[in-house]
């Protein structure tokens, strides 16, 4: 077999010369990779990319040992690719990989990540959630069909490099289609391959699709022809961007916006108007392979299509949407504390535990001194997740009456639910903190509580107390006032006393830029206390289980019920991981 060379490169479309300007590049897509003789596709939209750890450290080769050679930022899922910015430092060593990648030697990169959930089996692969933990320049990428390439922390394996097809005469594409579909066990496949003139990325895309339907269907399944492979070619559309594998994913991605439309959520994309769920449920059978018989009832289609008596995407399809119209509950009133609170990843249930570091200035060495050593501590910072969630049930009945509306009211309820627990437990973690150190977090000898009420005098003593705060070895902080968190009854005078004037006197003017959360839940505990923050505090944290923040949907065929169980749950936590960054006033004096 003739070896194939394929340069996939950065994207540098009008690169900048300047050495400290950032390069766009892709790191991802949501094309196919086979792991472990499954077809791998990681979601590439904002739902599915977990970003919690970026900037990411741009490394070579997965070499976790070296230092960095630059940061990826602005990392943007679009749908299909993950975009991102490259910024490179200023060693001589990531300044020389710069130049040869603005020169196109180095021209492939590959994203180290980790699963966030077990993955949803489609038509096209098992679709994962991921998070992203680094970026590398890499010479043999594993995914060719990509721009950007991935792996996971460990030896990249290819099979074939590919060069420019342009160079290739169509017989020798078609000879390489067939010889690809001989080694994967897909001969049927080569010859309608070949007559439609499809490329080698169509012939990877079919091979990979028709491997994973006969994971799900058995040795039986037969190949669709390869028109089933394209749109209606009216336009005359490279082949390579109709594909089976893409029209399936973009018409399970229509599905599931119309059903997320039926339950009241709106989409930029483009839905199905007018159709009622036993036609989507029509529509995801389809798609499968399952024949929908005219004799079918409504009923005998909503049983097939959940799954009753036959393979189908619906129940998944189905899920996805629910997962949207709880966020659009969820994320319609935020809590207020989130805004400064920090957030963190948390990897299980334990309770949460910080490092601290005394004796952590640098000391003055002479020539022939010794290094002082500082002590490294452990201290358990008082919050652990938490799990919450309820179970509900879509029946049979209610698909077969085209009754989604009371179903997205549901769930809009159970997202808001979620959102107003998330306040409550901060709000809680704020009012009671735990003690750090056998001592209370907000306490006069700390100099955390003060007592004067909300006003200019007021707001500077409370800057006052949070640039004076110390570090465990007495130190300043260098801390900046950032946000006032007031209760309701005290929100007029805080944004008041924030508003930008024109004052005519020195003493009438309020230097600090400072930004005002209101929460409510203030009032039950004092109309008079109040909270100054530091910009980017550390002390008070919340997070989810693995980064999975807010509700998370999973669905199963009913045991109990004739229908879809849906359960809406969600680990989190919060707390108080350190005595410093805030500064609370009780508001008793003047």
């Amino acid at each position: 077999m003739t070896t194939l060379h394929r340069t996939l490169q950065i994207e540098l479309a009008g690169a900048p010369a300047d050495d400290d300007a950032p390069l766009p590049a892709v790191i991802a897509t949501d094309s196919p990779v086979s792991r472990d003789g499954l077809a791998e596709i990681l979601d590439c939209t904002a739902a599915g990319v977990d970003l919690s750890r970026a900037p990411l450290p741009l490394i070579v080769a997965h070499d976790a040992r070296r230092l960095a050679v630059g940061v990826v930022d602005n990392i943007q899922p679009a749908g299909r690719v993950v975009r991102a910015l490259v910024r490179f430092g200023s060693s001589a060593e990531a300044r020389a990989i710069r130049a040869d990648v603005v020169a196109g030697i180095h021209r492939s990169l590959s994203v180290g990540y980790s699963h966030l959930d077990n993955g949803t089996p489609t038509e096209g692969g098992i679709v994962y959630r991921w998070q992203p933990h680094e970026v590398s320049l890499v010479p043999v990428p594993a995914d060719p069909a990509a721009g950007f390439f991935r792996s996971r922390n460990q030896p990249e394996t290819t099979t074939m490099n590919q060069d420019t097809e342009e160079l290739m005469t169509r017989a020798e594409i078609d000879g390489e289609i067939n010889a690809l579909c001989k080694q994967y066990g897909t001969p049927d496949l080569a010859r309608g391959l070949v007559s439609s003139g499809a490329s080698l990325d169509d012939t990877k895309a079919a091979i990979l699709h028709e491997r994973a339907m006969r994971d799900r269907t058995g040795p039986q399944h037969r190949p669709a022809p390869m028109d089933h492979f394209m749109l209606p070619d009216t336009s005359r559309l490279p082949l390579g961007a109709l594909t089976r594998a893409r029209q399936a994913d973009d018409e399970r991605q229509l599905i599931a916006d119309s059903l997320a439309a039926r339950m009241g959520v709106r989409s930029d994309r483009p839905v199905l108007h007018g159709l009622a769920v036993v036609d989507l449920a029509r529509r995801a059978l389809e798609l499968s392979g399952t024949e929908v018989r005219p004799a079918w009832n409504r009923s005998q289609i909503i049983e097939r299509a959940m799954g009753m008596h036959t393979t189908s995407d619906f129940p998944q399809l189905l899920g996805t949407a629910a997962h949207r119209v709880l966020h659009d509950g969820y994320d319609v009133a935020p809590p207020a504390l989130k805004s400064v609170a920090r957030l963190v990843s948390a990897r299980d249930f334990r309770e949460r535990t910080t490092v601290r570091l005394s004796g952590a200035s640098l000391e003055r060495v002479n020539e022939h001194g010794e290094y002082k050593a500082g002590a490294i501590t452990e201290a358990a910072a008082g919050w652990k997740l938490q799990t919450y969630g309820r179970i509900f049930a879509v029946t049979r009945q209610a698909l077969v009456n085209d009754d989604l509306d009371a179903l997205g009211g549901l769930l809009r309820q159970f997202g808001q639910a979620a959102a107003q627990r998330e306040a409550d437990e901060l709000v809680d973690a704020l009012l009671n903190p735990v003690q750090i150190d056998g001592k209370d977090v907000f306490s006069t000898a700390r100099g955390t509580q003060i007592t004067p009420k909300l006003s200019a005098a007021g707001l500077a003593a409370a800057v006052l107390a949070l640039r004076t705060q110390k570090d465990a070895d007495g130190r300043p902080l260098s801390q900046q006032p950032g946000t006032l968190i007031v209760p309701a009854a005290l929100e007029m005078t805080a944004l008041q006393l924030v508003a930008t004037i024109n004052a005519t006197e020195a003493k009438n003017v309020q230097p600090y830029r400072l930004s005002v959360q209101v929460e409510p839940r203030l009032d039950d505990a004092s109309t008079t206390a109040w909270f100054l923050v530091a910009t980017n505090q550390s002390a008070l944290e919340y997070g989810y289980l693995d980064g999975q923040a807010g509700p998370q949907v999973t669905t199963r065929e009913g045991f109990e019920v004739d229908g879809l169980e849906v359960k809406a749950s969600m680990d989190f936590g919060c707390g108080f991981v350190a005595p410093h960054g805030w500064v609370k006033s009780t508001g008793t004096t003047t």
